[in-house]
């Protein structure tokens, strides 16, 4: 399970802009509490959920430590749509959900810069309030903007079909 799920974990935790040293920390400590404290009767296919929200946990008990970084706003969606197939799809599904992968990256850098930001930052839970605070605009700009930049998502979607 390590083997298999410390890179995606990584991956998850490169938002918080943690070293490299950091982020393998705070992966092993995550399979360590797994180890020892984790939940007798947690089923395989549950372990991995418990992983990342422990390692989520973790990384924010830094940020409350004092430890603070912002989020990498510059980084693309590669993170937020780096799935990985369950085992149980075949190879076709895994297939087709590379392909869709493919082509919402390719629309999404189709989007303009600021759609680009504000859909990120919406994507990993920012409100429309912070996002205004860090386009320098107001709430309701943002919203505007998130839903032009869906609305032509799905326009460009609809086209690829």
């Amino acid at each position: 399970m390590y083997v298999e799920l410390r890179a995606p974990l990584s991956a998850s935790l490169r938002r918080w802009k943690l070293p490299a040293e950091e982020m393998e920390d705070i992966v092993q400590d995550t399979f360590l509490r797994l180890l020892s404290h984790g939940p007798a009767d947690l089923k395989a296919e549950n372990a991995r959920y418990w992983l990342f929200r422990v390692a989520h946990n973790l990384a924010i008990d830094r940020r409350r430590s004092g430890w603070w970084n912002s989020l990498d706003l510059e980084a693309d969606f590669e993170l937020l749509l780096s799935t990985h197939p369950s085992p149980h799809f075949n190879p076709e599904k895994i297939y087709l959900n590379q392909e869709l992968q493919k082509a919402v990256q390719s629309n999404l850098a189709k989007l303009t810069p600021r759609q680009q930001h504000a859909i990120y930052l919406r994507i990993v839970g920012f409100s429309y309030k912070a996002i205004a605070d860090q386009l320098k605009g107001t709430s309701n700009s943002v919203g505007e903007l998130i839903r032009r930049g869906l609305k032509r998502l799905g326009e460009m979607g609809a086209n690829t079909q």
